[in-house]
């Protein structure tokens, strides 16, 4: 059979034609591939995704429009997979691998009696009547020192001192004499005996005096108190009038633990009430008592009431001034669901909560605005906006909101709405994730490098007290640099997550302070500042041996309070200088 040539090419050049015309409209191959720039030695290649857009698995936050590298990290970046997600701007989709990278965690809230905890900051002090002062009863001269430093114990009846007293001398006589007169005259011995009596002499230094026929040219003072020597006030040699004081003496036995508590948290306490409570000090033992006495006046400048825990202290264990952290147990009967703090996410006015959604088949994270009630322990009450039964995100929360504004959905950052009124009662504080122990999960040079920061941070601090703004801004300059120099690469996993939830509000309010000749706007960016460095040593750890006392001023910020950091247990407040240079009050200590 013979084929006719013409239609032989005809049919090639359709074949051709549908070809090119099938490469131009779909695309071409059905799974292309993309080579990065300067890996093609590596052979890693990244799938083209309907997105059109490039992320990085340590920071999500990140969207470019052709691959390359984070620029946070320097990691490789993935492409973005589009995900099915809900026309509810309130709505988020996550996928399994981002739930687990950001530790995404949920738990089932209900109402009722819910067992929480008020944890309070105190110290151990000295229960005051036990403290006690040695005198002596006649006017002498000091002429040994048996009992002579501070920390010493005495038991009652102990040497104190070695006294000299002409009028001792003279009453010794006078008994001697007395004596010799006893059959005639037994009452002027009587009264000779209990002149030196109310002298504190005992009946056995008496009678002693009596048989030797002999005054004692020095007398021994007995200790009238059991205790520790807590102030010295004299010397060898020293001349002391009738009821001068030598030494204060302290009974130790038994000691106060008082605790701080804050105006809002008192309605949760009473008289009776139990408080356990720990020291770093005697970290293997737990102590507990009952609250025997609530100050009755508010303390106007730390805005705090003392309350007070009788402790048995036979053992020692509790020394004068040590820390302690206290935790008093009780049921909130308020009726309302409960919420744990750690779920709320909230800037002034507005507080949010995600809960996790079902909606045809498909679980989403919802965004809640919600109103709170009081706080206790660990939990808020919730007056509105959740319900019995609704499982809300306790671990993750801040990671959920930064991922819903970076999606253009309503986030707490991102409500939507005019916020120039609520801005105008306050400074806007940036929310942050709450702290985590990652101390196991960096090394020392990272330590250094943010010991070197907290340093700079304390001499920014002390030019904020002063209000000088040409010094600020010298000093947060120098803070700037020590913080470029944290090498974020020594972090990883959840660690270097976090520290970059840190870095990057410490980063803007240093740039707002440098940038800033109002010194009263400088001190409203150091509220942010300081937020995110106490979140960061908290978390992370520094290489500085000294205790870092967290101080909390609950007026500044109109009101609305604000912490910062001193190496100084004494309160120098950064926020008003000389205007209220001493308010507020020490919330905690790291490194002690």
């Amino acid at each position: 059979m013979k084929i006719n040539r013409s239609i032989v090419i005809t049919g090639l050049v359709t074949l051709g034609l549908g070809l090119l015309i099938g490469a131009l409209f779909l695309g071409g191959s059905p799974n292309p591939t993309v080579q990065l720039d300067g890996h093609e030695g590596e052979g890693h290649k990244l799938e083209q995704t309907a997105s059109g857009l490039w992320t990085c698995s340590m920071h999500p936050q990140v969207r470019q429009p052709e691959p390359g590298d984070c620029p946070f990290c320097g990691m490789d970046l993935i492409p973005l997979k589009e995900e099915s997600g809900s026309d509810n701007p309130k709505m988020l989709k996550m996928s399994n691998a981002a739930i687990q990278l950001a530790n995404i965690q949920t738990s089932i809230i209900g109402s009722g009696n819910t067992k929480t905890g008020l944890v309070l900051n105190g110290k151990v002090k000295a229960d005051e009547r036990r403290v006690n002062v040695q005198t002596t009863h006649f006017a002498a001269r000091i002429e040994k020192l048996y009992k002579n430093f501070e920390g010493e114990t005495v038991r009652k009846g102990d040497k104190i001192a070695e006294l000299y007293s002409p009028e001792l001398v003279t009453a010794q006589e006078e008994l001697i004499e007395a004596k010799k007169v006893e059959g005639s005259n037994p009452i002027l011995l009587e009264a000779a005996r209990k002149k030196l009596h109310h002298w504190k002499l005992s009946m056995e230094q008496i009678q002693k005096i009596e048989s030797s026929n002999k005054p004692m040219r020095t007398f021994d003072l007995l200790a009238d108190y059991d205790g520790i020597i807590t102030k010295k006030m004299v010397s060898n040699g020293d001349h002391l009038n009738e009821g001068g004081v030598l030494l204060e003496i302290t009974d130790l036995t038994k000691v106060w633990a008082v605790f701080e508590v804050y105006e809002r948290d008192l309605k949760n306490l009473s008289v009776g009430q139990q408080i356990d409570f720990t020291t770093r000090s005697v970290s293997s033992q737990q102590f507990s008592g009952k609250i025997a006495f609530i100050e009755p006046v508010l303390n106007a400048n730390s805005r705090v009431v003392e309350v007070r825990v009788d402790v048995n202290n036979a053992n020692g264990a509790l020394k004068p001034d040590v820390f302690l952290k206290g935790k008093v147990t009780m049921n909130s009967e308020s009726g309302g669901l409960m919420v744990p703090k750690s779920a709320v996410l909230w800037t002034g006015e507005r507080s949010v909560v995600y809960t996790k959604v079902n909606e045809e088949g498909n679980e989403y994270f919802m965004l809640n605005e919600v109103t709170l009630g009081d706080a206790s322990g660990d939990y808020y009450q919730v007056k509105s906006g959740l319900s019995i039964g609704d499982e809300v995100v306790t671990n993750g929360a801040f990671t959920l909101d930064s991922e819903s504004q970076l999606k253009g959905k309503i986030s707490m950052m991102n409500p939507r709405k005019n916020t120039a009124e609520a801005s105008s009662s306050g400074f806007p504080v940036v929310t942050l994730p709450e702290s985590k122990d990652f101390k196991s999960l960096v090394v020392a040079p990272f330590q250094k490098q943010l010991g070197a920061v907290a340093t700079a941070y304390i001499d920014l601090k002390d030019k904020m007290v002063k209000g000088e703004a040409n010094s600020i801004k010298s000093a947060a300059v120098k803070m700037k640099e020590q913080l470029s120099k944290v090498n974020m690469s020594l972090t990883k996993g959840e660690a270097h997550t976090h520290w970059m939830a840190m870095l990057n509000p410490m980063d803007e309010s240093l740039k707002k302070i440098e940038g800033s000749n109002d010194r009263d706007q400088q001190r409203l960016e150091f509220i942010n500042l300081s937020k995110a460095l106490i979140n960061a040593i908290e978390s992370f750890g520094t290489d500085i041996n000294n205790p870092l006392y967290v101080q909390f001023c609950p007026m500044a910020n109109d009101n609305k309070g604000a912490t910062w950091i001193s190496k100084d247990e004494n309160i120098i407040n950064p926020y008003f200088g000389d205007m209220m240079l001493t308010c507020g009050s020490v919330e905690s200590v790291i490194g002690h």
